[in-house]
């Protein structure tokens, strides 16, 4: 059971968490009366392809570097996101 959790990643919970949350939101818009929601349910499964692209890039990359490594990678990106997403809400803040 260890061995298990021992190569799991910061975009593989988060890829995992939004396939699953996403099928789910998807099978409840998709069954819905109006055609607006239909779509829009058929929008976010488009949206799972990339997710299942980036889940599936990040398990390779472990299998090659070891999820430490890989780890590392993924978390600076998210720190760089979060500094632009703080940089963009503070030069919104001084212009407007």
């Amino acid at each position: 059971m260890k061995k298990q959790f021992k190569n799991w990643t910061l975009f593989f919970i988060l890829g995992l968490v939004t396939i699953v949350l996403g099928v789910a939101a998807s099978i409840v818009m998709m069954t819905s009366v109006s055609a607006p929601d239909t779509l829009y349910g058929m929008f976010i499964l488009l949206w799972m392809i990339p997710v299942a692209l980036v889940v599936i890039i990040d398990r390779i990359l472990v299998r090659k570097f070891g999820n430490k490594r890989v780890n590392k990678i993924q978390f600076s990106i998210l720190l760089l996101i979060v500094l632009l997403w703080i940089l963009r809400a503070a030069l919104n803040l001084i212009y407007s």
